[in-house]
Formats: structure tokens, C-alpha cells, sequence
């Protein structure tokens, strides 16, 4: 019995080992991940500060019917400025205007959490942004959007009166939207920016 007990140690032991070498390969340091916390913020903060601008520019020049056009058109070039061959940057949500911002298995996970802390009356400012480690190496920065007082004209309710024809163009550009009934302060979506290591 003896025997089989130590032959039962040594032949478990190598593939404990393996697995917990594969987990702490998979694992940030408390050093890159304070790292990569302050490179995604600061690359989502440069990104919505752009597209921001650019938005509000659109709406001052054109209205806010013509801005949904101009933004179909630049939001994904905007985005792109600040990627590069070793940063992605993607906006997504489980309630998308366009149907290329559908959300992965990864970014469902991270926004049904997201989802679940507001259901519990956690406040925006204490939604943390999540920085992990995936199994391929990728670092991944996710930062909730929390939708802002001027954002509602195109992601509010459609039955708001007088804005029939916003939404008759919103449908038009984008016949599977999901992104409406939003109120200020509601989660939107997140940001997943995504840093590939040469």
C-alpha cells in the first residue's frame, strides 16, 4: 500500500507542477499589471478624447441627424490612430449599434460582469477597469463606457418626440441596432484594448 502511495506522489506531482507553472504563466505580476492598467487608460483616454472632439465638431457643423453619417463613416478610422502592430483598440457591448462590434466570448464575459456589479448598486466610479493575461500571451485592458448626458440623442429612447427623423436615419445606417433606451449613466459598453507582445 505504502508503495502505491508513493507511486501515486511521484506520478501526480510532475503534473501539479505543470499546472501551476502554466497559471503563473498566465499571470500578471502586480508590476506589468499596474503597467498596463495606466498604457490602456491612458491609450482609451488619447481615443475618446479623438473621437469626442471630432463627434461634437460633426454635430456643431452639421446637426445631429448628418453627424450619424459622418460618424458611421470615421468612427472605426478614429479609433485605429492610436493602434499599431502591438495595440488593438476595439469598442464593443452586449447591445451594439453595429453588428461588427459584437462582442467576443472574452468581451461577453467582461461585460455580463460589468452588468452584474451595476445590478448591484455598485457606482460608476468604482467600476475598475480589468486588466488580465490571456492564454496566448495578448494582454487585455477592459474599461467599462458609462454613457454620458450628450450621448442620449443617439442612444436614448426612440420614442422621444421630435426625433423621428434622427431615427429613421439611424435605422437606415444601421438595420440590426440594439444601442437605444439608454439613460445617462447607464453602462454602455467597454473599451478592450489589447497589447501584443513582440
Amino acid at each position: 500500500m505504502k508503495s502505491i502511495n508513493k507511486f501515486l506522489v511521484f506520478t501526480s506531482l510532475p503534473v501539479i507542477l505543470f499546472f501551476m507553472a502554466c497559471k503563473s504563466k498566465n499571470q500578471l505580476s502586480s508590476a506589468e499589471k499596474l503597467q498596463y492598467t495606466k498604457m490602456g487608460s491612458s491609450v482609451v483616454k488619447q481615443t475618446f478624447d479623438t473621437l469626442s472632439h471630432s463627434l461634437k465638431s460633426a454635430i456643431g457643423e452639421m446637426g445631429v441627424e448628418k453627424a450619424v453619417s459622418y460618424c458611421q463613416a470615421n468612427a472605426y478610422p478614429l479609433t485605429d490612430i492610436y493602434s499599431s502592430d502591438s495595440v488593438t483598440i476595439r469598442r464593443t457591448a452586449l447591445k451594439y449599434r453595429n453588428t461588427s462590434n459584437k462582442p467576443d466570448t472574452a468581451e461577453e464575459r467582461i461585460l455580463k460582469f460589468f452588468a452584474s456589479q451595476k445590478e448591484k448598486g455598485i457606482i460608476n466610479d468604482s467600476l475598475h477597469a480589468i486588466t488580465e493575461k490571456g492564454i496566448n500571451g495578448k494582454i487585455h485592458f477592459y474599461k467599462p463606457i458609462i454613457l454620458q448626458s450628450m450621448c442620449t440623442s443617439c442612444h436614448g429612447r426612440k420614442i422621444d418626440a421630435g426625433q423621428s427623423a434622427l431615427w429613421k436615419t439611424i435605422d437606415s445606417l444601421y438595420p440590426s441596432d440594439n444601442a437605444y433606451n439608454f439613460k445617462p449613466g447607464d453602462l454602455r459598453g467597454i473599451w478592450h484594448v489589447t497589447f501584443i507582445k513582440k
